[in-house]
């Protein structure tokens, strides 16, 4: 990702930037106009979604068609497909990474030498190292522990931090309470639970769901702190019981006025690794109206949005759980009960504030989900060049009419021109492409189940730039926590991934399944129905053609080259050969788990518009480009992209030396692809032990891919 993107000037020659993006409906006199005529073969199965039956096997997108609906690629798909590889080519305009579907995960502390985890060593000296180097970013600061609650008559949220336990105790710090105390406090008094048995390990933990803890979450009780003693030594259920437990255990006189009993929340969080056992005690603020922190709406907003609450937190904060007696009133999130956050009495919450006091995040466990907003000191990560305005920006109207990237140019915008007639359209355009094969499917009847696999790029490290010590020695990883130096990486891309050997058509073996979490259904059912986090689909087999039409209006030689360079790559201008190409794209449902690989072959038609409009015959004024006319058009756009990258060159050979085309080259390689294992799916414990994904020359070069 470079800092500005290619001007679309650069493509324009002696043309008027303005005249060509206004000239949809009329012809500019030495552009060109015409079609490609597109062949796309599938090297891998493939599966274009829809609608899933719930429950039920979900066959790739189908066009209806008599009796026999024919398997169709959406041309906004391919039209997605081209737009995205000129965006990475020439580094084009991208949306913020800021939105609510971004978040970084407060580090838990943990520590590196327990026995007693279910983590394996090196995963906990990373969870331990990037918990230090968290603190040391926030030197002086910390997470403090508080209640939030709505004013109901001003309609705000506030925050009051949780009093001080004790006598010179601290602000802001919630107590903790051993298992072990608990379990003796449970036999001491009646609270109407049994037992108090550790968390599950190796399984998801739910409090409010778990048969004992749910009965003590969000309960309020008198925890007694004996003299001498800055432990909590027991838990009452109530006062009276509490400070009789107290006087019992005063030995002399002398502990007369020490000690003391303080009213608190339980509050039960999620296993932190697999290692928690001890609850929270958030004791009881005196007044809600002194010392509170104001709450941006917007943070609060944005903590409730459908894309933030996920099923975990549905069933940890259900509708009925409050902090006092009647319905706590949680807003319903998504059109759906659960996660949301009570507007009646109060949740306990962990929160950071800025160096001014403002509140700047807030969750409602230790190692709390950090949402990132503009409202936040963490802001976006993406160059200013490269961010397109968004719904809501201020200065969205203020940026209307900047200057055009290659991507815009050709496929239009909203916001192109300054004024009331802002909008551009596009001057090119896909259709479906369409196969027309009887067999189209996955052989021998079956489906494939697989994981829904989605790491968003806003979820980790791994896809911000690091320096260049980060991924060897260790330093200082950058992640979102880094207030004023995050910067995205590049543009997201999967590479592909087939295992040799598996013939065609591909079924996928034992082998092939086990890596990347598939499984393949017989025909038949009884395999039951899919999980949560499951899909069934039948996709399309490899090895069908499908067929395309891409109309284009008045472009210049470097916009059709650009065009051209997208959709090629760095094959031949034939396309290569289309079962073992040199290089491919991707398309559709599954990319990460090696679906969705696709060679693409176009042929390019020219249109003299005045010649067709002169004679009745279907064929006048139609040409077709050959070979030396393609390499021209593409020469055109490779010169224009070597000028602006490379400093002092306009030579077209040298495009494949601008970095931007290094990486999309290496990304889309087929026939040299990286091997088998090299590309397996990371589980989320990966993303956290190897948080710094190595550049793509690297990986390469360490699989001996590259030439000299």
């Amino acid at each position: 990702m470079a800092a500005e993107p290619v001007p679309a000037a650069d493509l324009h020659g002696g043309y008027d930037t303005g005249d060509l993006l206004r000239s949809h409906d009329r012809t500019v006199r030495g552009t060109h106009s015409g079609w490609i005529d597109l062949s796309l073969t599938t090297l891998t199965p493939t599966f274009v979604g829809r609608t899933p039956d719930r429950g039920g096997v979900s066959r790739s997108l189908r066009l209806p068609h008599g009796e026999t609906p024919l398997p169709v690629l959406p041309g906004s798909g391919l039209r997605g497909l081209v737009r995205n590889t000129l965006r990475m080519l020439t580094s084009g305009e991208t949306g913020p990474v800021n939105t609510p579907m971004l978040f970084f995960r407060a580090p838990v502390r943990i520590d590196p030498a327990s026995a007693d985890s279910t983590l394996s060593p090196r995963t906990r000296s990373v969870m331990a190292l990037r918990h230090s180097q968290y603190r040391r970013r926030r030197a002086g600061l910390r997470t403090r522990q508080g209640f939030l609650f709505h004013e109901r008559s001003r309609d705000r949220w506030y925050i009051v931090e949780v009093p001080a336990a004790r006598p010179g105790g601290e602000r802001g710090q919630a107590l903790k309470v051993p298992f072990t105390v608990l379990r003796e406090s449970l036999k001491r008094w009646d609270f109407g639970v049994d037992d108090l048995p550790d968390n599950p390990r190796g399984a998801p933990y739910v409090p409010t769901a778990h048969e004992q803890h749910g009965r003590l979450q969000y309960r309020w009780v008198y925890a007694v702190h004996l003299p001498g003693e800055r432990r909590v030594s027991a838990v009452a259920p109530t006062e009276q019981e509490a400070r009789a437990h107290l006087a019992e255990h005063r030995i002399d006189v002398r502990d007369l006025g020490r000690g003391g009993v303080v009213p608190a929340l339980v509050v039960l969080t999620g296993a932190a690794g697999g290692e928690r056992r001890n609850a929270y005690l958030f004791p009881r603020p005196p007044d809600l109206r002194t010392g509170r922190l104001r709450v941006p709406d917007a943070l609060v907003e944005m903590f409730e949005s459908a894309e933030q609450i996920t099923g975990y937190q549905r069933a940890a904060f259900p509708d009925g759980l409050g902090t006092e007696e009647g319905d706590p009133e949680r807003e319903r999130v998504g059109g759906s009960g659960g996660g949301g956050l009570p507007r009646r009495g109060m949740e306990p919450v962990w929160f950071d504030v800025d160096p001014r006091g403002s509140v700047v995040s807030f969750g409602r466990s230790g190692g709390y989900r950090i949402a990132v907003s503009d409202d936040d000191p963490i802001r976006r990560a993406v160059p200013e060049a490269l961010l397109s305005p968004q719904h809501g920006d201020a200065d969205r109207a203020d940026r209307a009419g900047r200057p055009v990237d290659v991507g815009r140019a050709l496929f239009g915008d909203v916001d192109t021109f300054a004024g009331e007639a802002s909008a551009s359209k596009g001057r090119v355009f896909f259709g479906n492409a369409v196969c027309t094969d009887p067999d189209p499917d996955y052989p021998d009847g079956a489906a494939l189940r697989v994981r829904l696999l989605s790491p968003q790029r806003g979820c980790f490290a791994n896809y911000l730039l690091q320096g260049p010590d980060a991924a060897g020695g260790r330093a200082d990883v950058i992640t979102w926590a880094h207030e004023g130096q995050v910067r995205l990486n590049g543009y997201k891309a999967y590479l592909h991934r087939h295992r040799e050997g598996l013939g065609s058509p591909v079924r996928y073996d034992e082998a092939a399944r086990e890596d990347p979490g598939l499984e393949v259904l017989p025909p038949g059912g009884g395999h039951g129905p899919p999980r949560d986090t499951q899909r069934d689909v039948v996709p399309l087999r490899d090895g069908l053609v499908f067929r395309s039409r891409i109309t284009f209006t008045n472009l210049t030689d470097g916009e059709l080259g650009a065009l051209l360079r997208a959709l090629l790559l760095d094959n031949p201008v034939d396309g290569g050969d289309p079962a073992d190409p040199e290089y491919a794209h991707k398309i559709g449902m599954g990319k990460s788990l090696g679906m969705g690989s696709v060679h693409l072959r176009p042929r390019l038609y020219l249109v003299d518009r005045r010649a067709r409009a002169l004679s009745p015959d279907p064929d006048a004024g139609v040409e077709r480009a050959g070979a030396a006319r393609v390499r021209a058009f593409l020469d055109a756009f490779d010169g224009a992209l070597a000028a602006r990258r490379i400093s002092g060159s306009g030579d077209p050979s040298r495009w494949r030396e601008v970095d931007q085309a290094v990486d999309v080259l290496l990304a889309a390689r087929w026939r040299h692809r990286l091997p088998w294992e090299d590309t397996a799916v990371m589980p989320l414990r990966a993303f956290a032990e190897y948080p710094v994904l190595p550049p793509l020359v690297d990986r390469y070069a360490a699989a001996g891919l590259l030439t000299p």
